[in-house]
């Protein structure tokens, strides 16, 4: 039997977080791929969730955009699209002052475009069919 990383002991605790952890993902995982077959066009478990866009949403659409050459609409859907490889640089290398910054700017971004953008202008379209949508909905049919 393999042990768990030293690095996993200190971040999960214990293999009972550790289980929990992996159960929630899993619950919101299967809850976002449940959300894409009915129609939602996102696999984004936030987004499938929440109903709120995510800081990296529309980032997918993005890179579509510029590998098809279109530079404006990529800009568009996520003016950061760019800083992804130097994310994974600093991930890679652990740059932590580097990622703490990228983190910032991208935070910064988000809230720029959730004020903005939110919640009628693509992407940052709020999701009414999201998991706590649906319960919203419910709870106004019970009470």
């Amino acid at each position: 039997m393999r042990r768990i990383p030293d690095s996993w002991k200190k971040t999960v605790g214990s293999k009972k977080h550790a289980v929990m952890f992996l159960l929630l993902l899993g619950f919101f995982t299967g809850m976002s791929f449940l959300s894409e077959s009915y129609g939602t066009g996102s696999i984004c478990l936030i987004y499938n969730t929440t109903g709120v866009p995510c800081p990296t949403c529309g980032m997918t659409r993005s890179y579509l955009a510029l590998f098809h050459g279109d530079l404006s609409s990529a800009l568009l859907y996520h003016p950061l699209f760019f800083l992804v490889p130097v994310l994974f640089y600093a991930f890679l290398f652990q740059k932590k002052k580097l990622m703490v910054g990228l983190f910032i700017l991208f935070l910064l971004v988000y809230i720029y475009r959730m004020i903005v953008y939110f919640p009628h202008t693509e992407p940052m379209l709020y999701h009414r069919h999201s998991l706590w949508g649906r319960i919203i909905n419910l709870l106004g049919k019970v009470f």
